[in-house]
């Protein structure tokens, strides 16, 4: 039997279904996320943790974006809430501080510690403890300064506010009040060398009435004072023991005065020393100190109901108000207070005021009222919010005439 040499043999091709459902089964397979997204889901915190360290690496959103940077050298090790540190934890920062304590939302908030690093050893020194808000000093602490002083009492914001005490590495030591960080309002300085300032303070500097005592001499001076030193006053021998606190002190000796008056010259020269006192208090004394929250709105009512498009009053609104206030005060009086607030007048109808300023000058004039009649009810620079009653719009019935 004879076959042909050209004979093909063919293969079967492949089945078309079969290539259809291996691209089925690759879409039903879970898709692999991307090794940004495996690492996030691994970093996100919440509970207790180890400590976890940062490298300088750059934060990357959900996107796959920049968002950020880690600080290198950082260790945290504590609580975590939703990714941020919050609950008790331990935080080392690059400059090799040291915090250990409270956080909330990833801020240091709560009660806390931090120790700074010292020389070239490194050795942590406490530097603070006590309360926190929002990553500064916040409520009751102690602080431990370097050059050995040290601050124990109220914090607000990071700086030093309210009662408080301060050693100072000389061995003098401030009890009293503080604002924003400086000496302000009523407190003691007992000096190392026994001298000692009772009496007022401002922006850091002894500032009003007072009393010096004088270790080595036994003498005090009791009076005013303005930008640390003593301005009007009078100088005796102090008591030397309690139990003659009700003698009357043996003035020391000094040379014949000869003035006729004496009285009077030392009157006056007090009465100028207080003026000045009170126009410098008036005008850089921060206004929130000068009245409390229900005078300020009692205040502000009666300024909006009289002010401008502009949001200040003229001077003959300024006039009315006064007036509306118990007090009548007479234009060119009304011209020196505002020129003593730096306001100049820019026109015919003399200068204008705005809210702050109007405040200032209220507060010179109850000063002046409350040296004129030291007997009043009233407390010097402060006035009875609910001796004045406003209408339900805020208006007190001076609208209608003086606008």
């Amino acid at each position: 039997m004879h076959m042909s040499a050209n004979i093909k043999v063919s293969h079967p091709s492949p089945d078309l279904g079969d290539e259809v459902e291996e691209k089925k089964l690759a879409t039903m397979r879970p898709k692999k996320d991307a090794w940004w997204q495996v690492n996030d889901t691994k970093a996100m915190k919440s509970g207790q943790r180890g400590t976890i360290y940062w490298v300088g690496k750059a934060i990357m959103g959900e996107d796959g974006a920049k968002t950020g940077h880690h600080v290198k050298g950082c260790s945290y090790q504590g609580e975590w809430d939703n990714n941020q540190k919050n609950g008790y934890g331990v935080q080392v920062f690059p400059n090799g501080q040291k915090y250990e304590g409270q956080w909330a939302a990833g801020l240091r908030s709560g009660e806390g510690t931090l120790w700074v690093p010292v020389g070239k050893a490194q050795k942590l020194r406490k530097l603070y403890v006590g309360g926190w808000k929002d990553d500064r000093r916040h409520g009751r602490g102690t602080c431990f300064f370097k050059d050995g002083q040290f601050f124990q009492g109220s914090w607000i914001h990071g700086k030093m506010h309210g009662q408080g005490t301060l050693r100072y590495s000389s061995g003098d030591l401030y009890i009293g009040d503080w604002y924003d960080g400086l000496r302000s309002g009523k407190g003691t300085l007992n000096k190392a060398n026994g001298d000692c300032y009772e009496g007022y303070w401002l922006n850091d500097r002894r500032e009003g009435s007072g009393s010096f005592f004088y270790a080595e001499s036994g003498k005090v001076f009791v009076g005013d004072w303005a930008n640390d030193l003593p301005k009007a006053g009078v100088y005796t021998q102090a008591n030397p023991n309690p139990e003659q606190a009700t003698l009357v002190p043996k003035t020391s000796e000094l040379p014949p005065v000869m003035l006729a008056l004496p009285a009077e010259v030392l009157e006056g020269a007090l009465s100028a020393v207080r003026n000045a006192r009170k126009s410098f208090r008036a005008t850089t004394t921060p206004v929130e100190r000068l009245f409390d929250e229900d005078e300020v709105e009692a205040l502000k009512a009666a300024f909006q109901g009289v002010q401008q498009a502009d949001g200040t009053i003229r001077l003959a609104e300024l006039q009315g108000l006064c007036a509306h206030l118990g007090t009548e005060v007479s234009m060119p009086r009304l011209m020196q207070l505002m020129a003593t607030v730096g306001l100049e007048s820019e026109d015919h109808r003399g200068p204008s005021a705005d809210f702050d300023n109007f405040l200032r000058v209220v507060a010179l004039l109850l000063d002046e009222e409350a040296a004129a009649n030291p007997g009043g009810s009233q407390t010097e620079g402060h006035f009875d919010a609910s001796d004045y009653n406003w209408d339900e719009d805020g208006q007190d019935g001076l609208g209608e005439h003086m606008m």
